[in-house]
C-alpha cells in the first residue's frame, strides 16, 4: 500500500509562511511498508512555488533557498529510508496524461501527478487542492477534511496486515 503525495503537501511542509502541521503529520506516517510516492516533477514545482513567494515578496530569497535546501536534503533521506519513492517523469507518462488535460480539463502538472499516481497503483492521492474532489479514478484525500487522519491511519493499519 502506498499514497501519492501531491507537490502541495511538500510545499506546506517546507514553506515558512504556511501552516505545516498536517503536512508534517503526513510525512511522519511514511514507512517502507506505507511509502509516499511522488513525481520528480514535484521538485520543479517546489522551485516555482518558492520563486512565486519571492516574487510576491512574501518570503526572502535566502529563506526560500534555505527551505528548498532542507526539502532536497530531507527528501533524499526519505528516499534512502524507502519512505518516499520518487517516480521519474517519462515521455510515456506525459502522453498518458493527455486525456486528463483534454477530457477532464486538468492543468498539465496536475494531470502528470494524477497519471503518475494511477500508473504507480497508489491507493490514494493526497492533495490540498479542492478541484480534485470530483475525480473518481483514484481515492482523493484532502488533509483539510475532518476524517483525513483516520482514513490515513486505517490505510496504514491495512498495510501492516
Amino acid at each position: 500500500m502506498a499514497i501519492y503525495l501531491d507537490a502541495n503537501v511538500f510545499y506546506n511542509a517546507y514553506c515558512p509562511i504556511e501552516e505545516r502541521f498536517i503536512s508534517d503529520w503526513v510525512l511522519r506516517q511514511l514507512t517502507p511498508n506505507f511509502p509516499g510516492l511522488t513525481s520528480e516533477w514535484t521538485i520543479a514545482e517546489m522551485f516555482r512555488a518558492f520563486k512565486k513567494q519571492i516574487n510576491l515578496e512574501r518570503i526572502e530569497q535566502k529563506d526560500a533557498q534555505l527551505a528548498l535546501n532542507l526539502f532536497l536534503s530531507e527528501i533524499g533521506e526519505y528516499i534512502q529510508r524507502n519512505e518516499i519513492i520518487l517516480i521519474p517523469v517519462k515521455m510515456s507518462l506525459i502522453m498518458a496524461s493527455r486525456p486528463l488535460i483534454y477530457e477532464a480539463n486538468f492543468y498539465a502538472a496536475d494531470a502528470v501527478h494524477l497519471t503518475t499516481a494511477m500508473q504507480a497503483n497508489a491507493d490514494a492521492f493526497i492533495t490540498f487542492d479542492g478541484h480534485f474532489s470530483t475525480f473518481t479514478k483514484i481515492l482523493v484525500l484532502n488533509p483539510k477534511d475532518k476524517n483525513f487522519k483516520s482514513k490515513i491511519n486505517q490505510m496504514k493499519a491495512n498495510s501492516q496486515d
